[in-house]
């Protein structure tokens, strides 16, 4: 049977997370809640000023591939497709497709009204080349690369039909498409080459990236002949605001004063600090979300000791507590998480949510088990001679309640015994040794709306270094049977199925204890209605657009 694409009328609706056409779909732990303002009518002109923690790497959202990039691509590029809260495919660049009963040709029909806006035409041609751009090894995409390995070709039939074969069904290939990093980008702007094309991308989207100063601000002005908008867009035509400041606030006290003052109308990344004082406001709305994939982790590198060892990966699960440590340092913003997928994830099975309850006194049986029966003066077990050290590399600029809470990890690892190295570094040197393997555990999360985020972190071919040494695999593991699971989840379509495959490699990852879990990764934004208001979440990745958002009179 082929399945066709549908489009909808325009509504007032969110991105949901990304599911097979035939999946259930998981209700959302917390949704945005917009302001009604009756009496106000939505008006064209001013600037949006967005504060943000992080700068990205490069503006291109497929080089590298990270949170901060696929934000700021919301705002220039469209997608082929997007999706709907329901779970459900709709037209965007692609007006229609058909997909083939064996699910490895996807025929697009594409709109023919569209340009780039370098005034390069988008079609099919334009398709081909941006599925060459984000598979050529040089251009070191982490994120949508690893998601179209079965990706055998794309055929132009004409200006307006392109054909995307692949080598094996894929379950989850529509949803990779209607991630923005998937975002359509000019290929003659691709053409330029990552340095370029990092520093001044070109989309069709509503906005147009100016200039980039590093360390200080993106801007972007108005694409004064957008057509092309989502159908959850709540308006046709250009973007209400005519011009759109982005900038770097990496010290959280400051960024949301900027909020508060009006300095800045909208700040992505809400300081969990301010989560209370900001829903409490009256001139503040909060969008209070969290993000599929894998949650905000710590991998545990198991090619070397200590954490070659099972029995001390075991203890070291229950010989921390990050969910006591959240309630006192995050104020309720971040929810705790036990297993391996976020709860907005499909097929996420929360069996795995208690597998490792605080429990020093386990711990310490775990690590007499495995022979580190002795303590120093400081109180920290030994072994051989040698003590229980466990090295954390982190970024210098990690928000504070972050660091508050490696510390409260660090405090009652002690407990069993671990001396818990934290070790800030710039990000450079915190690279680096990611690189080289040189560290037992390091900061880990996948927002991507499918279980295949699980791939990115477990599969062996993430042990292949990209992107000038950067590894997807982080705790290490090899293992075939994990990669032909994997491989079969992205394949089947039965429901049934694909659930005990996910929840088959959910179990395997928790039982071998490859990570500690912290929070479920947020996607927590806020912006101030005196000076913005119609921001909403794009529910691809979970993040603020500003197409709809508008500047009041005043």
């Amino acid at each position: 049977m082929t399945e066709t694409s549908s489009a909808r009328p325009p509504a007032i609706r969110a991105f949901c997370k990304a599911l097979n056409l035939t999946l259930l779909v998981t209700p959302l732990v917390a949704a945005c809640a917009l302001p009604a303002f009756a009496s106000d009518t939505p008006r064209y002109g001013g600037t949006i000023v967005l504060a943000t923690l992080a700068e990205p790497v490069c503006l291109d959202p497929t080089v590298g591939g990270d949170v901060p990039q696929d934000i700021i691509a919301h705002q220039f590029l469209d997608s082929l497709i997007s999706q709907d809260e329901d779970g459900s495919y709709h037209p965007w660049l692609a007006k229609s497709w058909e997909v083939s009963p064996d699910g490895l040709r996807y025929t697009f029909h594409l709109r023919n009204d569209v340009k780039f806006t370098d005034g390069t035409p988008f079609n099919a041609a334009a398709v081909k080349a941006n599925f060459n751009h984000w598979l050529d090894p040089k251009t070191g995409s982490a994120n949508i690369a690893p998601e179209l390995t079965a990706y055998a070709g794309t055929q132009i039939v004409d200006d307006d039909t392109a054909i995307v074969t692949l080598k094996t069904p894929v379950a989850f290939f529509l949803t990779t498409l209607a991630n923005p990093s998937a975002g359509i980008q000019s290929p003659k702007a691709i053409a330029r080459g990552n340095t370029l094309n990092c520093e001044s991308p070109v989309g069709s989207g509503p906005f147009i990236v100016q200039k980039w100063v590093r360390g200080s601000g993106i801007f972007f002005t108005r694409n004064e002949n957008y057509n092309s908008p989502p159908p959850q867009a709540t308006h046709h035509g250009k973007a209400y605001a005519e011009k759109v400041e982005w900038r770097i606030i990496q010290e959280p006290a400051t960024r949301y004063n900027a909020l508060a003052s009006g300095d800045v109308g909208v700040i992505n990344g809400l300081p969990p600090e301010n989560y209370i004082p900001a829903k409490s406001a009256g001139n503040v709305t909060v969008i209070d979300d969290s993000q599929p994939g894998v949650p905000w982790e710590v991998d545990l590198n198991t090619k070397r000791a200590p954490f070659n060892d099972l029995l001390v990966r075991q203890a070291f699960r229950h010989a921390i507590n990050p969910a006591v440590a959240l309630r006192s340092l995050f104020f309720g913003a971040y929810k705790p998480v036990g297993g391996p997928l976020s709860p907005d994830t499909p097929f996420y099975d929360a069996s795995f949510e208690h597998a490792y309850p605080y429990d020093i006194a386990t711990a310490n049986k775990l690590l007499d088990q495995a022979g580190w029966t002795a303590r120093d003066s400081a109180g920290y077990r030994t072994k051989d001679g040698k003590r229980l050290t466990v090295h954390f590399p982190v970024y210098a600029n990690t928000q504070p309640a972050d660091v508050a809470l490696f510390e409260q990890l660090q405090a009652t690892a002690k407990k069993a015994g671990f001396d818990v190295k934290i070790e800030e570094a710039d990000r450079s040197q915190v690279h680096s040794r990611q690189y080289t393997w040189d560290y037992d555990l390091y900061i880990d999360y996948w927002t991507v709306n499918t279980p295949g985020a699980l791939k990115f972190i477990y599969d062996s071919e993430g042990l292949t270094s990209i992107d000038g040494g950067y590894h997807n695999n982080e705790v290490g593991l090899n293992n075939k049977h994990i990669d032909e699971l994997l491989d079969r989840g992205e394949q089947v379509s039965d429901h049934a199925e694909q659930q005990k495959i996910y929840s088959d490699v959910q179990k395997y990852v928790s039982d071998q204890a490859l990570f500690a879990p912290l929070y479920v990764y947020p996607s927590l934004a806020a912006f101030n209605t005196d000076k913005v208001r119609g921001v909403r979440s794009d529910w691809s990745v979970h993040s603020v657009t500003l197409y709809d958002a508008w500047v009041p009179q005043g």
